[in-house]
């Protein structure tokens, strides 16, 4: 055999190896999509429940459909735009139809689904409109509403922004003052072991409950994590807003304290509306 006709038999194979595989990958990416956005889902559902009261050992010994069941039971949504009026999913549902999204499949999606589809596409959306993003976004904000006995007795907003390495995703509950925090989670984060990623575990996020957001004149304070201890820093209704910090993770904290202030300040003109509302 000539070393020609060797060399193009190895490169045949070679070409078959590798269509071969990616097809098989494409296949299994296919197959596990459905899946893995479920279990993004009930991820979502688990931190949700976790930040009203529901123990996290309560969440994870339940099977998925209890927990979606659970969260159907006691929540309901709602949706407002940029200039804090209530909007519902006919503009996200008209633009994803335009990307080839089945109607149907939209129509069998709840609230937050869509928004969260929507969200992702926002720049292909704004793109396709010949308008920047600024213009093209309507600013769409979700509240989450406990209603586990059917009276409000939580709204709660996802809240999200940059760590140390990556993202950090979660949630905050209020009490139906809306100052008040019920409590908070967070999930989906790449902090580090023993240092920012601390921030999961209960003694941290106990902190925060009780907390005020609001300062006595009614201005937006938010929550401060600090670096030490709080109450060797801040006393009577200055310690309301600030919690203890964790050793070794003060960028992490940091970047909490960020994006938690930016994201109530971003909801607190409608939060303002339902207080003077009653």
């Amino acid at each position: 055999m000539s070393k020609a006709k060797s060399n193009k038999q190895v490169y045949i194979f070679a070409i078959i190896v590798c269509v071969a595989c990616s097809v098989i990958l494409a296949g299994a990416a296919t197959l596990l999509q459905p899946r893995q956005a479920v279990n993004v889902k009930l991820d979502i559902v688990k931190n949700i429940l976790v930040a009203v009261g529901h123990t996290a050992e309560e969440v994870n010994s339940a099977t998925p459909k209890q927990v979606f069941d659970m969260y159907a039971a006691e929540f309901s949504e709602t949706l407002v735009d940029a200039e804090n009026q209530g909007a519902d999913s006919t503009f996200m549902k008209q633009e994803l139809i335009t990307l080839s999204y089945p109607r149907q499949q939209l129509d069998d999606m709840g609230l937050s689904d869509i928004l969260r589809i929507f969200n992702s596409k926002k720049e292909l959306l704004a793109r396709r409109s010949k308008k920047s993003l600024e213009q093209y976004d309507p600013g769409y904000k979700l509240i989450h509403i406990w209603k586990p006995s059917g009276s409000i007795e939580a709204y709660v907003i996802p809240i999200e922004g940059y760590g140390l390495w990556d993202i950090i995703k979660g949630y905050v509950a209020l009490e139906p003052n809306l100052n008040t925090i019920k409590g908070i989670s967070f999930y989906e984060h790449k902090e580090t072991p023993g240092l920012g990623a601390r921030i999961t575990e209960d003694w941290f996020k106990e902190q925060f409950k009780g907390k005020q957001i609001l300062e006595p004149s009614g201005e937006l304070a938010s929550v401060t994590i600090v670096r030490g201890v709080a109450s060797d820093q801040y006393s009577g209704s200055d310690l309301t807003h600030h919690v203890d910090g964790i050793s070794g993770a003060t960028l992490t904290c940091k970047g909490i304290n960020q994006f938690l202030s930016a994201t109530l300040a971003t909801y607190e003109p409608f939060f303002a509306t339902l207080r003077k509302a009653g």
